[in-house]
């Protein structure tokens, strides 16, 4: 039992790591939600059977950081496995390669990144094209796409995070981007609390942050294309930006640990019915 790997990851994902903990431990999970924020998370139900040992092991075995640290952490060796809302990025790719460190990633699921904007705002769609003229300042007035006269404000995430990996990979597709630090987020939470109070406002984020674990009732995801972000959508993959999470181990990982295990595991489908559980969509 206390031989579980040390599980690092993105902020999205943290509810799949620590069910994926409970069941593998067999431990009831507890789905916990802040009755302020609405933020949704699982920790243990230890039930009769809490130990301090218990606990520590708990929290020892799932870290809490981000996309980008979390392949940091495991390049340096840090912790045993991660699960990621993307794949490894340009710049981490750099770093393992100075460190000598080879990684292994595979995909587990499926998710969707998507845009999103206030509750007030009129607008329900908008083109591939007319996004990327939004984030390239080309775009500046949202009655150009059937919404009010008002100068739309564009949230964006700072560097190396997940949604900024993918912003810049399979939307702007290298197109220089808008980089004004007055929009810029630091964190998962950052672009809700904008759009929160931003009538015109537009911000982006993980399809599965926003509908299981942000849940504000003030923002509200636009489709894309015409073609909204659901979990069919997702599913049949009609809609424009389906995304990948993944896991991935060192490629010196020893194929007879426990971490080992708990990749092929998850590789090979067989924890489907976790990750169908947690909320994902499983690749496979």
């Amino acid at each position: 039992m206390y031989n579980y790997p040390i599980m690092d990851g993105s902020e999205s994902t943290q509810p799949l790591r620590r069910l994926l903990w409970c069941r593998f431990l067999r431990i009831e999970p507890d789905k916990w939600i802040n009755p302020t924020l609405g933020y949704y998370t699982i920790y243990p139900d230890y039930g009769r059977g809490e130990s301090e040992e218990l606990r520590n092991q708990f929290w020892r075995a799932n870290w809490d950081m981000n996309t980008h640290q979390s392949f940091l952490n495991l390049i340096d060796d840090e912790v045993d496995i991660i699960i990621t809302a993307r794949g490894i990025s340009r710049d981490e790719k750099v770093y393992a390669d100075e460190q000598g460190v080879e990684l292994i990633e595979k995909p587990i699921a499926k998710d969707a990144f998507v845009f999103m904007v206030n509750v007030n705002n009129p607008v329900g769609n908008l083109t591939i094209h007319q996004i990327q003229d939004i984030y390239t300042a080309n775009l500046r007035n949202w009655k150009e796409v059937g919404g009010k006269d008002a100068e739309i404000s564009p949230y964006i995430r700072n560097a190396n995070s997940g949604s900024q990996e993918k912003m810049e990979t399979i939307v702007m597709k290298g197109l220089t981007m808008i980089d004004w630090p007055e929009m810029k987020g630091m964190s998962m939470g950052s672009p809700y609390l904008s759009i929160d109070c931003d009538e015109y406002g537009i911000a982006y984020t993980p399809y599965y942050y926003y509908r299981y674990m942000a849940r504000d009732p003030y923002c509200r995801v636009i489709g894309v294309e015409g073609i909204a972000p659901t979990r069919e959508t997702i599913t049949n993959g009609t809609y424009p930006f389906v995304t990948e999470v993944v896991t991935a181990i060192r490629a010196d990982e020893p194929h007879d640990s426990y971490t080992y295990r708990i990749f092929e595991i998850l590789t090979q489908g067989r924890a489907n019915s976790i990750i169908k559980e947690s909320g994902y969509i499983p690749y496979k």
